[in-house]
């Protein structure tokens, strides 16, 4: 029986030990819209940045939270520099990146072999006869 109690103290004491950090980090804007679902203090720039950047993967994604700290921040700082606004094209694109460069790489390495296999196709057919 003493064994069964100092593993549960263990077990106990270590959860609590682990999910410290993770408590102590949250920022007080996360703490606040995780409890109430909105913001019900007013939180400067500065710690709706830190609170975005530091939301924990379970609050951003189980919860509005991060939409809800983020429209506070946009209604704080306003428009994004330049004067742009959310319904202007930035002139980006809607995939990433990587598949851009992926996507290229294909059509290039397929034109390529197109070429080279046309040549191949002319070499082997042999000069036109005349009748």
């Amino acid at each position: 029986m003493p064994r069964i109690r100092l593993a549960l103290l263990l077990t106990t004491s270590c959860a609590l030990l682990a999910s410290a950090p993770a408590l102590a980090a949250e920022s007080p804007a996360v703490a606040d819209c995780n409890s109430h679902g909105q913001l019900t203090h007013q939180y400067t720039a500065g710690e709706l940045r830190t609170a975005l950047n530091t939301m924990p993967p379970t609050v951003k994604e189980y919860t509005n939270c991060y939409d809800v700290i983020n429209r506070a921040l946009l209604a704080q700082v306003g428009t994004p520099a330049g004067g742009g606004t959310a319904g202007k094209s930035s002139g980006g694109s809607f995939l990433p990146v990587w598949l851009i460069v992926v996507l290229g790489l294909l059509i290039l390495g397929g034109g390529a072999y197109a070429l080279v296999a046309a040549r191949a196709r002319g070499r082997t057919e042999g000069p036109p006869t005349n009748p």
